[in-house]
């Protein structure tokens, strides 16, 4: 048995992951899956009475990553979540050896085909972020990760560097706690390209949240405007002597969140909310999952400009 056809590095677990493995004379050919670093199996799969099979693990591995965002200073944070180390092995049926494996690949979040330096992200490169609030960088590499931040404030300028050593997939946490009273600050990654943030005062009425983009990153956006709060109470009553009485009582709180009046780039960046994966509510360094209930945004509208409106519940 020959492995013919496997996927590059870094493929993204949400295209088509295919393998092909051939053998000269017909017969059943036994496939089994594993995360490499954990030896977790993910799936088997039986080929009967053949010489070729082919299969594609995107069906099998589209829900393996539950990807938590990173939190706490600013600085390069574990990406061992968000990778998938794989291993696929070939058996002939009754033998409990295989008869061949195929390379090792790792897998990453996302339907981005992977290329050798990139910032992963659905937003645009310009971005506002509050004073005291965080964001989360997806990066790519074929070598040790280089970035510089520069913050600026009226009267200075500081600048400090990161760097990680290993190539890969690598997430790094900006805190702007870290740079008080900057006015601007720039991420700048060598050979990936640069983020730049206007740093804006925070306001006790937005709202943060973060998102699973399709990109495979974790994105960030602060709605300024929460424009009403309302409270569904579901009853479930008995009758007695007494009359009506109340036996249990459950409580939705619904949030309906206003952007700020955005470009379209922006607008269409964070209305692939309304069908992410997953979506949290941002308080600092805690993040809370959400069921997001909007299912309709207008991301453009000829004349005027547009904001998104975002009804939201805890997802508990």
């Amino acid at each position: 048995m020959l492995f013919t056809q496997t996927p590059e590095m870094y493929a993204a677990i949400d295209q088509e992951i295919r393998y092909v493995v051939e053998q000269e004379d017909p017969g059943n050919i036994d496939i089994r899956v594993l995360n490499d670093s954990s030896k977790e199996l993910l799936g088997t799969k039986r080929f009967p009475d053949t010489t070729q099979a082919s299969f594609d693990l995107q069906p099998w591995l589209h829900n393996v990553l539950e990807i938590t965002p990173s939190s706490g200073e600013t600085g390069f944070k574990s990406s061992s979540e968000r990778t998938i180390p794989l291993r696929v092995e070939a058996y002939e049926t009754g033998n409990d050896k295989p008869v061949n494996w195929s390379t090792g690949v790792t897998l990453i979040p996302g339907d981005q085909t992977a290329t050798p330096y990139e910032i992963r992200t659905t937003m645009p490169s310009e971005r506002l972020i509050p004073a005291g609030a965080g964001d989360e960088l997806t990066l790519l590499t074929n070598n040790a990760c280089n970035i510089t931040i520069t913050g600026t404030s009226r009267d200075s300028t500081i600048a400090e560097n990161f760097q990680m050593m290993k190539m890969g997939l690598h997430i790094f946490r900006l805190d702007t706690r870290d740079f008080p009273e900057c006015e601007t600050i720039t991420v700048d990654v060598e050979n990936c390209g640069a983020i730049h943030y206007t740093v804006i005062p925070a306001s006790q009425n937005a709202a943060r949240i973060a998102w699973r983009s399709h990109a495979g990153s974790i994105e960030h956006y602060s709605f300024p405007t929460v424009r009403s709060t309302t409270l569904h109470v579901t009853k479930q009553r008995a009758e007695g002597i007494d009359g009506h009485l109340v036996t249990a009582a459950e409580t939705v709180r619904e949030t309906l969140l206003v952007s700020a009046y955005e470009r379209p780039e922006v607008l269409e960046a964070l209305a692939e909310v309304t069908s992410a994966q997953q979506v949290w509510l941002v308080d600092g360094d805690s993040y809370t999952p959400i069921d997001v209930l909007t299912e309709e945004a207008v991301i453009q509208r000829y004349g005027t400009l547009c904001s998104l409106e975002l009804l939201i519940r805890p997802k508990k």
